[in-house]
């Protein structure tokens, strides 16, 4: 009976003798004769054309070579995965141990490995290390302010936590971050951090975290703390360089402008500002008041926590170049002896005011050329300060830059731009460059600036 032909020919690879027996294989040597053309002394070999014969058999060359590299191709794939056979010695030899781990065969899947393909596949892993990584910052609040806020944080920020956590130590639903509640005042911004606000919630893009809690006149050198409930006032850090840990503390009323305060150098003095001139006092609250504002000073003196120092604030106001609109001042490096590091703008505040005034009203997209026009005077102002930075005087393009903030016109975000981008690279603030370009990104007004609020 006839044997059906074997599959690889040849080649076949397969010593088992059980398919020996099952499958016909041909002699080599008749293989090696379909490869090859017997030649002769008198003329070309057989199945070569000649040149009287090349216009005929052209196409026939062609089929001919187009076949053999078939075969070429055929010889070069790996041949599929056999079934398993007991006594194939083939099969025998993939079983065995290299360095204790097991050679086996994987077919792969023909499915094109196209993009979307690709992200169906990694997107989840790159999610779930995303969410690792956030867990471990979140179990690590020091670090999660760090890499979240940009900033670190001084040490009378812990300070206040830890009086907070004693006030409500023994009570059963007592919580550190709602100390202050019945005097109005709310702990937020990495405050948040602490209380835990910011596990198992939504993980938002890196912006919105330099958002969490920034009014719209607030600086990138300032960052909220504290907020008095249901109003626009608020108290934070004042911070010239993003790794400063001095706790100066500053106010602003967003709803009455741009203008900031100093009022002391660490955050229980906000607290205390805020209980003196700005607490809503009634029959009610005002002897927890009272009794809260006490405790503070016999805890901080306990401390060693000075109150109403102003020996920092001090030391800070020599190195003050201008006020710049907020007036709280603006630091950068200045060789007085040399003069170098900051100049005065062309212009005076009030001249600038009145410059600025022109753009309050203008439809940036559809009153163009009178957009254009007004930009021609302010452009002198921005040529000098650009002039200032090419010879050292860094500082002039961050007051103009601040100065264009604080006048608050939406129209001016990409005039300011470059300016703080600059001023805040050549003084070697890289995180206040992040923070101000996610803060014109998206200013808002009002007082919903709470980001944990949007996952409720």
């Amino acid at each position: 009976m006839d044997k059906p032909d074997c599959k690889y020919g040849a080649d076949c690879y397969q010593k088992n003798p059980a398919h020996k027996e099952k499958y016909a294989h041909p002699p080599k040597q008749e293989a090696a004769a379909v490869g090859e053309q017997p030649t002769t002394s008198e003329g070309p070999p057989a199945g070569t054309a000649t040149e009287d014969e090349d216009a005929g058999s052209g196409s026939a060359k062609r089929l001919f070579n187009e076949e053999q590299l078939d075969e070429d191709l055929k010889r070069c794939k790996r041949p599929p995965t056999p079934e398993k056979d007991d006594n194939n010695a083939e099969e025998a030899e993939t079983g065995r141990q290299y360095h204790g781990m097991g050679r086996q065969r994987y077919k792969l899947p023909e499915v094109p490995m196209d993009v979307g393909m690709m992200s169906d596949l990694y997107d989840p892993q790159i999610e779930y290390s995303k969410r690792a990584e956030y867990k471990e910052l979140c179990d690590d609040p020091k670090e999660f302010i760090r890499h979240k806020f940009l900033v670190v944080m001084p040490p009378c920020f812990d300070a206040l936590w830890e009086f907070c956590g004693e006030q409500v130590a023994g009570q059963a639903n007592g919580k550190p971050e709602d100390v202050f509640d019945k005097i109005g005042l709310r702990l937020v911004g990495p405050f948040d951090v602490l209380a835990g606000k910011f596990k198992d919630v939504k993980i938002h893009e890196p912006g919105d975290y330099l958002r969490h809690w920034r009014f719209y006149f607030d600086p990138p050198e300032f960052q909220t703390v504290l907020v008095k409930k249901g109003s626009g006032l608020h108290y934070g850090y004042w911070r010239d360089e993003p790794d400063n840990t001095d706790g100066l503390v500053a106010c602003n009323d967003v709803g009455k402008g741009c203008e900031f305060k100093i009022i002391g150098q660490n955050v229980f003095d906000a607290v205390i500002h805020f209980m003196n001139e700005n607490a809503t006092v009634t029959p009610f609250n005002k002897a927890p008041m009272d009794n809260l504002k006490k405790r503070i000073v016999e805890w901080t003196t306990a401390k060693g926590i000075p109150l109403k120092g102003g020996d920092k604030i001090k030391a800070r106001d020599k190195l003050v170049v201008c006020k710049t609109f907020h007036k709280a001042g603006l630091v950068v490096p200045y060789d007085r002896k040399c003069e170098i590091g900051y100049r005065p703008l062309l212009e005076s505040d009030a001249n600038l005011r009145k410059m600025l005034t022109k753009f309050n009203n203008i439809d940036r997209a559809k009153e163009k050329a009178k957009f254009q026009d007004l930009m021609m005077e302010l452009q002198a102002l921005i040529t000098a300060a650009n002039i200032a930075v090419d010879e050292c005087d860094f500082g002039t393009a961050l007051e103009l830059a601040l100065d264009l903030f604080c006048h608050g016109t939406t129209n001016l975000h990409e005039v300011m731009k470059p300016l703080f981008f600059t001023g805040y690279s050549m003084v070697k603030r890289p995180q206040y460059i992040a923070i101000i370009k996610s803060h014109l990104d998206n200013r808002r007004q009002g007082l919903k600036l709470d980001l944990l609020s949007k996952d409720d």
